[in-house]
């Protein structure tokens, strides 16, 4: 019994994945560039108010289907359908190569990753509305102040795993730096925060990525000379879809990996279907 329930989860995970990826995919037809091509960004596409509607349409759809995949599975699986929304868009945009011979501005890529991570955020809020609470998140004793600190300079911990995965500006590899970002943010929230729902944990890394835009620019200025001298910072590789995307990913790996090991002795499966 309990056997088929979880074949029944995995389809309804795995159905939910095609349509937002699906979703996601189609609408990033809307973000085209002034170079008539998918572009690596929202706010300096070819039409911004498409883009804006586009990036919306996408979160706003995937967040009501992952909060039903949340209650009918984990909040943690829906919140990875969200992330796969983000993923299957991110897939389709250019990189950082297109940004810089686009002649892209660092500032709006600031503030893009800024109005993601506030976007992000309210889908966040859409899916534990619609599927609750992640269950397996201890019951803190008393109200903590110093979790908001935490939270923060976990979130921080992005920066450094981007900086030492993303060695070359090629698309898949900025995605999979921003995955074992929010891995590891994952890992840390169950480490030193397990009483607070890592709501927050899913947005605020985004908004950390554009001070990482900020930092990459100062200590290695952007130009299309440094870029072919590969004498950009990795900092700068992975476009605002793309942070968005891995960081909802990996923050839901690693919380679920994180939460295996702890449930599971060492010899058992680190796959877990509770949340």
């Amino acid at each position: 019994m309990r056997t088929m329930e979880s074949w029944i989860k995995t389809g309804i995970v795995l159905v939910a994945m095609g349509i937002v990826g699906f979703l996601g995919s189609w609408e990033a037809s809307g973000l085209v560039s002034e170079r008539g091509e998918i572009g690596p960004t929202v706010l300096q596409s070819q039409s911004p108010i498409s883009a804006l509607i586009a990036i919306l349409i996408t979160l706003g759809v995937s967040s009501v289907i992952a909060g039903f995949v949340a209650r009918f599975t984990t909040t943690n699986s829906g919140m990875f359908v969200l992330g796969f929304s983000l993923f299957a868009m991110a897939m389709r945009m250019d990189g950082i190569e297109a940004f810089v011979y686009g002649g892209g501005n660092v500032n709006l890529l600031i503030l893009e990753a800024l109005f993601l991570s506030v976007v992000v955020l309210l889908g966040t809020l859409i899916v534990f509305a619609i599927g609750g609470p992640m269950k397996d998140v201890q019951q803190a004793t008393m109200p903590n102040e110093s979790n908001f600190w935490k939270v923060s300079l976990i979130s921080l911990a992005v920066l450094p795993m981007v900086y030492i995965v993303a060695q070359t500006p090629m698309r898949g590899q900025a995605i999979g730096a921003s995955v074992v970002g929010g891995i590891t943010i994952g890992f840390l929230a169950r480490k030193f925060i397990p009483t607070i729902q890592p709501i927050m944990l899913y947005a605020l890394p985004i908004a950390v990525g554009g001070l990482g835009y900020y930092l990459g620019s100062i200590i290695n200025p952007l130009s299309d000379v440094a870029f072919a001298q590969q004498a950009i910072s990795p900092l700068l590789y992975p476009m605002p879809v793309a942070y968005a995307a891995g960081i909802v990913l990996g923050v839901s790996i690693g919380l679920s990996w994180a939460n295996s090991m702890v449930e599971n002795p060492p010899d058992a499966s680190i796959c877990s279907t509770s949340d």
